[in-house]
């Protein structure tokens, strides 16, 4: 089944940093190198296409998802037009308004830019589900990308349950679109203790290794 992906052990949640979704995940997806995990976890879907958010929440999270739990997915930015800038974030019958201006995603290590968060959120006036969906959207910094690769147009999405549709009848309350917000770098994450999942060997850098809960050893 498209929504099924394997276990993590009781306690256990998947929950990388943004670091980790820029520096492991994506960057490894961009480059096509393999990486354990990377397609298991982190699916790949148009969500800037004709289904809606919660058409893509059924179809991947509701059988493996626990509470808390966001999904991830690799997609691919559209252009308005051939030969503009504007990216289409049309997604069914919606859209993805953004709530701010982006802010950097930087490197524990080096404190370097390392990539770009931005934050959305679905709106439809006279929808129940209007505001009800949060989409951040991770892109790789262009200094990163390979030696063979000018650009991409290849994105990390997460997205998130932001309260349930209203009621027949009642219109969820449109709120203020954050406007003209400075790019700040986010804060930066305490170092992340190293997981050992059993039978795969640690064999990345730990800050590039996925967060969990608790400490898995083998």
């Amino acid at each position: 089944m498209q929504g099924t992906r394997p276990p993590l052990p009781l306690g256990c949640k998947f929950q990388p940093s943004d670091e980790q979704l820029v520096l492991f995940y994506l960057f490894n997806k961009i480059s096509g190198t393999p990486a354990p995990f990377l397609d298991d976890f982190v699916r790949t879907e148009n969500l800037y296409g004709n289904k809606e958010p919660w058409q893509i929440w059924r179809q991947f999270g509701v059988r493996d998802l626990e509470d808390g739990e966001d999904l991830y997915f690799f997609t691919r930015l559209k252009k308005k037009s051939v030969n503009g800038s504007r990216i289409d974030r049309r997604v069914g019958t919606g859209t993805w308004q953004g709530e701010d201006a982006g802010k950097a995603v930087v490197s524990r290590n080096s404190r370097k830019k390392i990539g770009s968060k931005k934050r959305f959120r679905y709106e439809k006036d006279q929808s129940p589900h209007n505001c009800c969906w949060i989409l951040h959207e991770y892109s790789l910094n262009p200094l990163q990308l390979p030696q063979n690769l000018q650009s991409s147009d290849l994105v990390l999405c997460r997205i998130r349950k932001n309260g349930e549709p209203a009621a027949a009848g009642q219109k969820t309350p449109r709120k203020k679109r954050k406007l003209d917000e400075p790019v700040v770098e986010e804060d930066i994450d305490q170092p992340a203790e190293p997981v050992v999942v059993e039978g795969h060997q640690n064999q990345y850098l730990q800050e590039t290794q996925p967060q969990t809960s608790t400490e898995l050893v083998p």
